[in-house]
């Protein structure tokens, strides 16, 4: 093994240790009891419960490859404790020669605790076993191996009011095959030094060096890697927990890769008098490859369970592109929500999903001014949830040539695909519209634009 390759080892084994060490918690203790106390049966409360975890989250060119979220244990917004929701698999990046994870499981549950009256959303994942790097047109890469890698969020209410636990650990984490041609980068040359030292505490140094790094760590052909998330936040009415270790990115092969390993995101909110938001405001959606692979979110925003109050909260994100088989373009993309809980037992809310300009040059294709909306009403008495649904497209050209837009149920057909406006799915809590359905027939893709969701659930 080569010196520089010894040290790397030594840094990574050590970073693992510092972080299970300084950052590591207790959480606090999942009901003792039944849910109500006696049957173990879902009790309604007065909070508004949420988690989303998942194993491995892969984002290509900053979009999410949504076919690739790793054991995906998602507690949608629901008043009840109680409810737990686990899920398993076994390969979760397939077919990616430089990003391979095995056996992981995820878990979210919510909770009461009878003998303290804690109310409270945990999230967990566990993943036995990452490998990442491997070869590249015949040369090696740095690899990096976690083994044994958890970790968890609490967002819990408590006598105390509301507070927040994260927990992350590992059993093992290395570095191999770096190659000694290559400069040690400055910020890994400190970690190393960090590591290194034989006064005062290691482990301090470690972590120090890792939170003061201004960029993600270079690993010189392969990457970059550098410390997650691992913090919550609380509020007069919430409290949000989130953790995951590690960022890493992979860019070995000319993609820019970025895998994030272990994330679990927990909220918990009150008041729910009229029930909880169900809700998503998302640019683009996209399926390819007769359905196998699932592209989009690009940063999307939602309802927080109990609403926002009455305000009116934004999202904006200049751009993003992805590729599947066909590139998209799309800038100026804009989300905004609202929700309102009455003590009547009344609910209202809305969310909104805007783009400026959509393209898709290799079928010289261009949307501009592509907006989806729905509102929402809940009507105590009643338990109907009334819906209101808007959509809107400024102008469609294909090549360079304005189209007319299509009415609902109508399509527009081109060179290379169809055009459909409006497309609803709806149920008795609600509703969701996707402003805009492209379908390519001659790269087997089909992509949603200006999609936005709102429901209004009593449990």
């Amino acid at each position: 093994m080569t010196t520089s390759m010894r040290r790397a080892v030594a840094a990574s084994a050590a970073l693992a240790a510092a972080l299970a060490g300084a950052l590591a918690g207790g959480t606090p203790a999942e009901a003792h009891h039944g849910s109500d106390g006696t049957t173990g049966k879902p009790m309604p409360t007065n909070f508004g419960f949420k988690g989303d975890v998942f194993g491995v989250k892969l984002l290509l060119e900053n979009v999410e490859q949504r076919s690739v979220k790793d054991a995906y244990a998602q507690q949608r917004c629901t008043r009840y404790a109680g409810r737990e929701v686990v899920k398993s698999s076994t390969a979760a990046v397939p077919d990616n020669p430089l990003i391979n994870v095995s056996a992981t499981t995820s878990r979210t549950r919510t909770y009461r605790d009878a003998d303290t009256g804690t109310y409270g959303v945990r999230g967990s994942s566990a993943i036995s076993d990452v490998e990442i790097g491997g070869d590249v047109g015949g040369q090696q890469t740095p690899t990096i191996s976690i083994k044994g890698f958890t970790t968890s969020s609490d967002a819990f209410h408590s006598a105390k009011g509301f507070g927040h636990r994260e927990a992350l650990d590992f059993a093992s984490f290395q570095i191999a095959h770096l190659s000694d041609s290559v400069p040690v980068p400055p910020e890994l040359q400190d970690l190393l030094d960090a590591i290194d030292s034989t006064t005062g505490d290691v482990v301090g140094q470690v972590i120090d060096v890792l939170q003061s790094a201004n960029t993600p760590i270079e690993i010189p052909g392969l990457g970059s890697i550098s410390l997650g998330t691992n913090k919550g936040s609380t509020g007069s009415h919430f409290a949000i927990s989130e953790s995951y270790a590690l960022k890493i990115n992979v860019d070995a092969n000319g993609q820019n890769q970025t895998l994030q390993l272990g994330r679990a995101r927990t909220r918990i909110g009150s008041p729910t008098p009229g029930g909880v938001f169900r809700s998503i405001a998302m640019g683009m959606d996209a399926y390819a490859l007769n359905n196998t692979l699932h592209l989009g979110n690009i940063q999307q925003r939602s309802i927080p369970c109990e609403g926002t109050g009455g305000k009116v909260k934004h999202q904006h994100v200049d751009s993003a592109s992805l590729a599947l088989g066909v590139i998209v373009n799309l800038t100026g993309i804009d989300y905004r929500f609202k929700g309102d809980q009455n003590a009547d037992g009344t609910a209202s809310g809305f969310t909104s999903s805007h783009i400026d300009k959509v393209e898709i040059p290799a079928v010289n294709l261009e949307l501009d001014d592509v907006n989806g909306k729905v509102a929402v009403d809940h009507r105590h008495r009643t338990g109907a949830v009334g819906r209101t649904i808007t959509f809107s497209v400024g102008k469609i050209l294909v090549n360079g040539e304005e189209q007319p837009v299509p009415a609902p149920g109508k399509s527009l057909t081109f060179q290379g695909g169809v055009i459909e406006t409006r497309i609803v799915k709806s149920n008795f809590y609600g509703s969701e519209v996707h402003a805009v359905r492209v379908t390519l027939t001659d790269f087997d893709s089909v992509l949603d634009f200006g999609w936005a969701a709102a429901h209004v659930f009593p449990r």
